[in-house]
C-alpha cells in the first residue's frame, strides 16, 4: 500500500517547470536554485538585490566594504543566459489583437445588416451590452485591423481589400 504522506512530500518537493529555453539548458540539477541563478548572473531574491536601506543605515556614514563590492562585480559563469534574455527583452512585443469568436460573429452580423451606420447598430436588439456607437465603431475597427479574421470575412463576402 502506498503511503499518502510520502507521496504528499514528493509532490511538494517538485520544482516548477522552466519554460525559458536558455535557463533550462544551463540549469544544473546538482546545484541549489540560488547557486544556479548566481552562476547565470540572475538574481534569485530581488529584495536582496535591490535592498531598501533602513533609516539607521541611511543616517550612518557609509564605509566601503571591499567584500561587497567584489561580490557585486563578480562575473557570472554562464553569461550566455543573461545575453540571450537581454536580447529577448529588447525585441518588441508582438501585438495579438484578436477578437473572440462571439465578437467576430457579432461584428459580421452588424456589418452585413447596417454597413457603416453605427447609430443603428447601437439600437440593434442584439446589442446586449448596450454599447454606444463609438464603442461599436472601435470594436469594428479592431475587427478590421485583425488581418486573419477580417480577410476571412472578406473572402466569405467575395470581396478583396
Amino acid at each position: 500500500m502506498i503511503s499518502t504522506e510520502r507521496n504528499y512530500g514528493k509532490s511538494r518537493k517538485k520544482l516548477p517547470a522552466i519554460h525559458c529555453k536558455e535557463i533550462k539548458e544551463s540549469w544544473d540539477n546538482r546545484k541549489s536554485v540560488y547557486k544556479n541563478m548566481a552562476d547565470m548572473g540572475l538574481c534569485s531574491d530581488p529584495n536582496k538585490t535591490f535592498r531598501i536601506k533602513t533609516t539607521k543605515e541611511l543616517l550612518t556614514p557609509e564605509v566601503e566594504n571591499v567584500e561587497e563590492i567584489e561580490k557585486l562585480n563578480k562575473k557570472p559563469v554562464k553569461e550566455k543566459v543573461v545575453k540571450a534574455l537581454e536580447k529577448e527583452a529588447s525585441l518588441p512585443a508582438k501585438k495579438t489583437n484578436k477578437l473572440s469568436e462571439p465578437d467576430v460573429q457579432y461584428c459580421i452580423y452588424l456589418l452585413d445588416k447596417y454597413g457603416e451606420d453605427y447609430k443603428a447598430m447601437a439600437r440593434d436588439p442584439r446589442n446586449h451590452y448596450q454599447e454606444t456607437p463609438k464603442q461599436i465603431k472601435k470594436k469594428l475597427n479592431m475587427f478590421k485591423n485583425t488581418p486573419s479574421q477580417y480577410e476571412e470575412y472578406l473572402k466569405s463576402k467575395g470581396e478583396k481589400s
